[in-house]
């Protein structure tokens, strides 16, 4: 069977420029196919599961490749996550081989469920993100490769991506935003800066001296990036996301500068750059998160409030605990007749664009999940952890708004004694920095409303309490 993703390498007249050396398509096509020659005489086979716990950089690049060559399902383990939650989803997804910035490491598949080679019918499994669920595990959103390299070639377009536009990828390949931007560049050909961290004063340097065309990123690495003065006027599409709702306004001050944001919309079950504002529009409009699909063969509604979405970049399946094989329960819940992928986002259509094709703006996550650090959490992974410490007996987690982004805020009910910097520690030791709540308030009780189902708790109430004991504070 041929590999679509080594396809696209091979044919890529890209250039990608690492901090210590700069590599084409055809050489990480070779490096991955002698990467899987060694990784099958230690006896892995097609179907097992990769760990890519490592920074952007050559050897997350040779990974993929491999990944691709072997048939294997490459694991992208968040950098910033603790090592507690990197060995659970190892053992969730069944992974055999752990690859780090220093070195391979075989893994025990008796340590988690029970392993096992994964299929699929019509495609090669190939990449595998962690997004947040309603429990307190992430779910695993499996694609395969025609979904990533179709959605390349799609977004490559829309985006305006090719040869005379240097693209500057500054997320992280662990995640849909980070490596859809990337192969998008890929399959446009456009020359590609890759750098292994994500600073924002030395990527508007880099911006600043290499005349960056393109670049996708949160709202607030762009806040951070004009706040150095940099010369950014040769970026004529930014395309960011709405991740901190203190930075209204952040488009109209980057067109002062000469720099073209516009915002976008995506997630992992249906890669991020799913779809854009039209880089023309007034300041008003790029400023809104949603926008029109990257391709045309892709289609989007708005039932009951929800966003709902088809197109080729949809996602394989929700991977079942262990990784062998896909959970149809799961997956066939997150979809409505008609193969409309349920997004669990709240939206509106607009207008259509001036091709007539549907247009949408994103407006909130309709469930009750937080986002923090530009990752979407689920409270319940978070109120996990706070219910192990001893003492605590229940635990709700809210987001409260910062200058730096939306950080999480703990009510607890328990008796022990109500040392916050403790269970502040307990957290951290368990689980990413941003996951980590930076108030931990002990109440008798929490909010509760009536609902047909008994009481419910009120989370408006406690995001009031939260942001009141914030601003006691200063």
């Amino acid at each position: 069977m041929t590999s679509p993703f080594l396809d696209l390498l091979a044919r890529s007249q890209s250039s990608i420029d690492l901090d210590d050396r700069t590599v084409t398509g055809p050489e990480l096509v070779a490096a991955g196919r002698e990467l899987v020659t060694e990784w099958m005489a230690d006896g892995l086979q097609p179907g097992d599961r990769i760990g890519l716990w490592l920074p952007n950089g050559r050897r997350y690049l040779e990974a993929l490749a491999a990944c691709a060559a072997g048939g294997f399902a490459a694991v992208s383990v968040n950098t910033r996550w603790s090592p507690d939650e990197v060995d659970v989803l190892l053992g969730r997804s069944g992974a055999r081989l752990l690859r780090t910035a220093v070195e391979d490491r075989a893994l025990d598949p008796d340590g988690g469920p029970a392993g096992g080679t994964l299929a699929l019918d019509d495609d090669q499994p190939f990449v595998i993100f962690t997004t947040s669920g309603t429990t307190s595990r992430p779910k695993m959103v499996l694609h395969g490769q025609h979904s990533i390299v179709d959605h390349a070639h799609d977004a490559g377009r829309a985006f305006g991506y090719g040869p005379d536009t240097p693209v500057l990828v500054a997320m992280p390949l662990c995640g849909v935003f980070g490596l859809a931007s990337l192969t998008a560049a890929v399959a446009a050909d456009a020359p590609i800066i890759l750098p292994s961290t994500i600073d924002p004063a030395a990527i508007a340097s880099t911006v600043e001296q290499r005349r960056v065309a393109v670049i996708n990123g949160s709202d607030d690495l762009f806040h951070r990036m004009l706040a150095t003065g940099a010369d950014l006027s040769s970026i004529r599409v930014g395309g960011f996301a709405r991740f901190n709702t203190s930075l209204d306004g952040i488009v109209a001050r980057a067109e002062a500068r000469g720099m073209i944001l516009t915002g976008l919309y995506g997630m992992s079950e249906v890669q991020a750059l799913y779809s854009l504002r039209d880089p023309t529009a007034p300041a008003e409009v790029r400023e809104r998160a949603g926008g029109t699909a990257v391709s045309p063969r892709a289609d989007v509604r708005v039932v009951d409030g929800e966003l709902q979405l088809k197109g080729p970049s949809l996602f394989a399946g929700y991977l079942a605990e262990g990784g062998s094989q896909v959970d149809a329960e799961l997956t066939a819940a997150n979809f409505a007749d008609g193969g409309w992928f349920r997004t669990g986002d709240a939206a509106v259509m607009d207008e259509p664009a001036r091709d007539g094709r549907p247009t949408f703006t994103y407006r909130t996550r309709m469930g009750d999940v937080l986002r923090l650090g530009g990752f979407l959490v689920a409270p319940a992974e978070i109120e996990s952890v706070l219910v192990t410490f001893d003492g605590i007996e229940a635990a709700q987690v809210v987001a409260v708004d910062r200058p730096t982004g939306a950080r999480p805020v703990a009510f607890v009910i328990g008796r022990f004694d109500g040392d916050e910097s403790a269970v502040i520690d307990h957290c951290a030791a368990r689980l990413a920095r941003y996951k980590v709540p930076i108030r931990v308030l002990v109440v008798d009780e929490f909010p509760t409303t009536p609902s047909a189902n008994g009481t419910k708790i009120q989370k408006v109430r406690l995001r009031e309490m939260a942001a009141a004991a914030l601003a006691a504070e200063r």
